[in-house]
């Protein structure tokens, strides 16, 4: 695993304990966690969420494919809630962890946008001004691509990337 990846994960585990420590509602700072995957995005940006609901704040971690599943399913008849109150938890929660964005499929439209994006746009443009982290598995161009330039940039807004390099823990050492 060599002494850069050593680094690089504790400077990942530093930075997700300093965020965590001075998290502050009044000054909203977001991340992005970039990097192929196996390589503890997921996990620190969970550990980060933990931390803050033990101090009594909100904070929701979910995966955007998922997120998408829960709003498609609110135009049910029978659903429980509506999207607009769906997106208003999204959106007013102290800390919400985006998790494989740009994980999402979407089939394009004639003008280029998707449903996801739009969706997408909604729940980022909500979270101004509100701690957010991402997490994904594209560069920064493939980003940019998949989840559209106007989210991409309301996304970078007051945020802090961290690339994680190195290989996929839950396979390295696992020969068959």
């Amino acid at each position: 695993r060599g002494d850069a990846f050593g680094r690089l994960t504790r400077a990942a585990l530093e930075l997700a304990k300093d965020y965590a420590e001075r998290f502050n509602q009044n000054s909203p700072i977001n991340l992005l966690f970039a990097g192929l995957y196996g390589l503890g995005k997921s996990h620190l940006s969970y550990a980060i969420c933990k931390a803050l609901r033990a101090k009594g704040h909100i904070a929701v971690f979910v995966s955007v494919p998922k997120i998408l599943t829960v709003i498609k399913s609110t135009y049910q008849r029978d659903s429980r809630f509506s999207e607009a109150e769906l997106m208003n938890v999204l959106s007013n929660v102290d800390l919400l962890a985006m998790d494989d964005i740009g994980a999402e499929r979407a089939r394009r439209e004639d003008d280029g946008e998707t449903w996801a994006t739009e969706k997408l746009f909604e729940i980022i443009d909500g979270r101004s001004g509100r701690h957010t982290i991402y997490t994904t598995n594209l560069t920064s161009d493939d980003l940019a691509k998949r989840i559209g330039q106007r989210n991409f940039s309301r996304m970078m807004m007051n945020t802090k990337p961290f690339k994680f390099e190195g290989m996929d823990y839950r396979i390295s050492n696992k020969r068959f």
